[in-house]
């Protein structure tokens, strides 16, 4: 575990330290130790400022503070109103697998948000592409009809179809990223459109 521990009377020396070094010692301790609630949230913000993203466990009044501050507080079950109101995740279970357990639940969520948006981009991209052809080359054929006429029932045809393949996606059998994600619009937005133009071709 490393011997790079440091307790409540850590926290006296540091007043007249500069803030790089106490971020610093915060970054490179291997773990804090009969703290109180003051140090706790001094350590989350210190974490803060030196651009991580944090994450807390407690179930006390005391942990309460530091919980608000974190980016992501968790409360453990069995955890005060205090500790509960002041966290993001509430665990109902024992043991702290469950955190893992939600993680790699939300990536899974995240992989299908992003099949979702990947889908409606492609699918709009190919429906304006191939209507907007379609009818030109329909008035080509025959100048008596009008370029801007749509079947409704064409409309519905394709609104139906649509809706069966969003539904679908729900259950796409996704992996979770070893990593956090993140929006990557330009890179999906490439993606979609270029699927929806070969879709198009096809």
């Amino acid at each position: 575990m490393g011997s790079k521990f440091y307790g409540h009377d850590f926290f006296k020396e540091i007043a007249n330290m500069p803030e790089s070094q106490i971020c610093n010692i915060v970054e490179n301790a291997d773990g804090f130790a009969q703290v109180y609630p003051e140090h706790k949230y001094l350590i989350v913000e210190k974490l803060q400022d030196g651009g991580h993203v944090t994450g807390m466990t407690g179930d006390g009044v005391n942990d309460a503070p530091a919980l608000k501050k974190a980016d992501v507080g968790v409360a453990v079950e069995g955890a005060t109103d205090a500790a509960r109101a002041a966290a993001d995740i509430v665990l109902l279970s024992p043991g702290l697998s469950t955190i893992i357990t939600a993680m790699l639940r939300s990536r899974k969520i995240f992989q299908r948000l992003k099949n979702y948006v990947c889908y409606r981009i492609n699918a709009t991209t190919q429906i304006l592409v191939f209507v907007f052809i379609a009818t030109l080359a329909l008035h080509e054929l025959d100048s008596s009809v009008d370029p801007l006429y749509i079947p409704a029932i064409i409309l519905v045809i394709i609104t139906i179809v649509n809706d069966g393949t969003i539904m679908s996606i729900s259950h796409d059998k996704v992996f979770p990223s070893e990593r956090p994600e993140t929006w990557r619009m330009v890179e999906l937005l490439l993606v979609s459109i270029t699927i929806g133009g070969i879709g198009v071709i096809e």
